[in-house]
């Protein structure tokens, strides 16, 4: 079990017991975390939310190993099929594409005008390449940012926060009307444009994915601005009415402690509360929780059970997503954990063939994928896929040749013809491994 996973399990109240972690520079911190969980409670962290819900349900659930080998198998079997069913850039716009990214990261495949035409999604996006007759880039006052609004950008920070938890290294290209820039530039825009009173969420998944937790920046109207600030932002601002029933600004809550935990850096002040507040999620989102194992159609606000498959998608893929990111790992083999992901498998499985709501479905499938990843301390292999590198720059198509030249010339070669090579960054901790 790596270091990090044990220090994570710790400060969300996990009690483990590891010679790597009894003693050093960490007791004290994990002392201090637990003395302000001292009062913790199963009602709602937030006073506007309903406080009334019961305990959670008692599961029996698999946990011996060669039951979870089964619903590991199960989960790789949707993940591989769900795989192939690429989207297309004619028919799908830049928030659609953005969504199959979440779920596949830089292994995700896109169908450029007909499925004999197959690119990487990642580097056609940051090459601004067009979704739906719609460009996701483009240049403001002389640097590269991303729209905002209906069929590109839901969210100020989002396609920036979806390449950071795809792992997408910051020197990646970008190319936009013929200028170049990198990544880079794209998350200085992002730090310009901060401010206080606005949804500040995925700029901070963003930002504290690619900045040292301990930088400070100016945006473009002479504010200072830090990790710390933009945590403190989101942790004073309301879950229930946010979006997707405030499961993005859970995550951006825990990710500065997840890259702390990982930098060996102290969990203090806006951290430390950050953790706390996790935690007390966690056990609220339990409560939630449906016998079937999905988790409240009504997100956070009350106990909900429609009998509505497509809004369980919605709310149980984007919580489990949510929480096999941020749970102590011995809680992911918990029955009421195991439970949700088993539902959740259960019914993408069940209706293969149903034209499942793009957006849900990404989130979904990104829940399976981290879950599998940590439970089973491996990425399924449907995650890890045969490079689509050599369609792209293939030399003996004269097109896609032509097309690429600039790509070719700007990312370093590639010996072993794997894209992972060229955008992603080494490998290390996944995002679903705190």
């Amino acid at each position: 079990m790596k270091l990090h996973h044990l220090v994570a399990s710790l400060l969300l109240g996990t009690v483990l017991v590891s010679v790597a972690t009894a003693a050093g520079p960490f007791a004290a911190r994990r002392q201090a975390l637990r003395d302000a969980r001292s009062n913790d409670t199963a009602a709602s962290p937030e006073s506007e939310t309903d406080i009334t819900a019961p305990q959670p349900p008692q599961f029996a659930a698999p946990q011996s190993p060669a039951e979870l080998d089964v619903l590991r198998d199960r989960i790789d079997a949707v993940l591989t099929q769900y795989r192939h069913k690429l989207l297309n850039t004619n028919a799908h716009n830049p928030w659609e594409v953005m969504h199959a990214i979440i779920a596949y990261g830089c292994d995700t495949q896109l169908a450029r005008r007909d499925v004999s035409d197959i690119v990487n999604a990642v580097s056609y996006m940051c090459w601004n390449g067009p979704c739906g007759g719609d460009r996701l880039l483009y240049i403001n006052r002389g640097r590269i940012d991303a729209q905002k609004g209906p069929r590109v950008q839901g969210h100020y920070g989002q396609f920036l926060a979806i390449l950071a938890q795809s792992k997408v290294k910051s020197d990646y290209p970008l190319l936009v009307n013929g200028q170049e820039f990198t990544l880079t530039d794209l998350i200085e825009s992002e730090k310009l444009g901060c401010r206080q009173h606005m949804e500040l969420t995925f700029k901070l998944i963003a930002l504290a994915h690619y900045l040292d937790s301990d930088e400070t920046w100016t945006n473009d109207i002479g504010e200072e601005w830090s990790i710390p600030r933009l945590l403190k932002a989101e942790i004073d601002a309301p879950i229930h009415t946010t979006a997707c029933g405030g499961t993005h600004r859970l995550t951006a809550i825990y990710y500065p402690v997840y890259k702390r935990l990982k930098n060996d850096k102290p969990i203090t002040g806006e951290y430390a509360r950050a953790a706390k507040y996790t935690h007390d999620y966690h056990r609220y989102a339990f409560a939630l929780q449906n016998p079937d194992g999905s988790f409240s159609t009504e997100w956070f606000k009350r106990r909900g059970d429609r009998p509505d498959v497509d809004r369980k998608l919605r709310t149980t893929g984007h919580i489990l997503e949510w929480l096999a990111f941020t749970l102590p790992e011995d809680e992911l083999t918990q029955p009421q954990t195991i439970r949700a992901a088993d539902f959740l498998t259960t019914i993408l499985e069940r209706e293969p063939n149903r034209t499942w709501e793009i957006g849900p479905l990404g989130h979904g499938l990104h829940a399976l994928a981290l879950y599998r990843s940590r439970v089973f301390d491996a990425p399924s292999p449907a995650t890890t896929g045969d490079s689509v590198a050599e369609v792209e720059v293939d030399d003996n198509d004269e097109k896609t040749a032509r097309e690429f030249a600039w790509w070719q010339e700007n990312v370093a070669e590639r010996p072993d013809s794997s894209h992972r090579r060229a955008f992603q960054e080494p490998a290390g901790p996944a995002l679903g491994a705190p």
